[in-house]
C-alpha cells in the first residue's frame, strides 16, 4: 500500500515534519511520500481548468494513495493555511473528489496541554465534507510538544513514539479494512 503523509508546517524546525519523517519507519513494507504543500498556490476557481503542474502533482498522489496521514500544528485554535488550501483543491470536484472515500488519520501536536485538540476537530470537520473515511480512533494528539524532542528534532519521549507506532499500526488496519470492502 501507498500512504501519503501530509503536513501542516514546513518551517526549518516543523514538529509536524518531523514527526512525520520519524514515524515513516512504523509503516514496514508499505511506501510513503511526503509532499511539500507549501508550494502550492492558493485555491482559486479560476485555475481549476488549467491547474497548475504542483497541484495535478498533488491530484496524482492522493488518488494513487492507499490512505492519507495528516500531522499538523494547530494554529489560532484551527489548522494552518496551508493545509486547508491542499485540501480545497483535493476536494474538487465536490462530491466526487480524490477524497472521496480515501481513508484518513490525523495527528495534532501543540506545546498547549490540549495537544491540538481544536485543530483535530476542525479537520475531522473538513474531512468529513469531503467524504474522506475518517479513521475512528483514539484520537492521536502530542501535548508539552517542545519537550518531545532533542535539540537535533529527533523525539526523545518514548511515551509519544509508542502511541504513535500504535496509532500508524492501526491506521494500516483500518486502511487495508477499507480496501477489502471495496
Amino acid at each position: 500500500m501507498k500512504f501519503l503523509l501530509l503536513s501542516g508546517s514546513f518551517h526549518t524546525r516543523s514538529r509536524s515534519l518531523a514527526i512525520l519523517k520519524s514515524i515513516e519507519v512504523y509503516f514496514g513494507s508499505h511506501s510513503t511520500q511526503i509532499p511539500k504543500l507549501d508550494s502550492i498556490p492558493f485555491y482559486c476557481d479560476d485555475l481549476t481548468n488549467s491547474k497548475p503542474d504542483v497541484v495535478q502533482a498533488l491530484l496524482s498522489q492522493i488518488e494513487l494513495a492507499s490512505g492519507i496521514l495528516f500531522c499538523t500544528p494547530e494554529y489560532n485554535h484551527s489548522i494552518p493555511a496551508v493545509l486547508k488550501n491542499a485540501i480545497d483543491w483535493a476536494s474538487r470536484p465536490a462530491f466526487n473528489s480524490p477524497l472521496k472515500n480515501k481513508p484518513v488519520s490525523i495527528i495534532t501536536q501543540a506545546v498547549s496541554p490540549v495537544g491540538g485538540a481544536r485543530a483535530q476537530a476542525h479537520l475531522k470537520l473538513v474531512l468529513d465534507s469531503t467524504l474522506s473515511e475518517i479513521h475512528m480512533c483514539h484520537e492521536m494528539m502530542i501535548a508539552g510538544i517542545d519537550k518531545a524532542f532533542d535539540p537535533s528534532m529527533q523525539i526523545i519521549d518514548s511515551d509519544v513514539l509508542l502511541r504513535l507506532e500504535r496509532h500508524i499500526r492501526d491506521f494500516i488496519l483500518f486502511t487495508k479494512k477499507r480496501s477489502r470492502a471495496k
